[in-house]
């Protein structure tokens, strides 16, 4: 998904009283490079700048580009490379709330 149609999204959510899309801040556990996908029909869509993948450098450069779309919270969702040979139907990532307003 464009970051231009989430953009719009937000505005029309705004305008509808709807729901606020689900967004996550996408990571591996032991990386410091972020990126960003809202959920869309049960799957993540990754949202993409000039037709590539947005990454981020800090999680404080994604809280900015967060607020500044209007969003109260988002998801941190970490993978946990190590853990992918793990038992059959376990997890490999975790989901960690993230408040954007204080």
């Amino acid at each position: 998904m464009k970051k231009q149609q989430l953009d719009h999204w937000l505005q029309a959510r705004k305008n509808e009283s709807c729901e606020p899309p689900k967004v996550f801040v996408v990571s591996c556990a032991d990386l410091s490079h972020y990126s960003l996908a809202v959920e869309y029909k049960h799957k993540l869509e990754p949202i993409l700048v000039k037709d590539q993948l947005a990454y981020f450098n800090s999680l404080e450069s994604v809280k900015d580009e967060l607020r500044k779309l209007g969003l109260s919270s988002a998801y941190l969702r970490l993978h946990n490379a190590y853990d992918e040979f793990g038992h059959h139907g376990d997890v490999i990532y975790q989901d960690i709330e993230l408040y954007l307003v204080s």
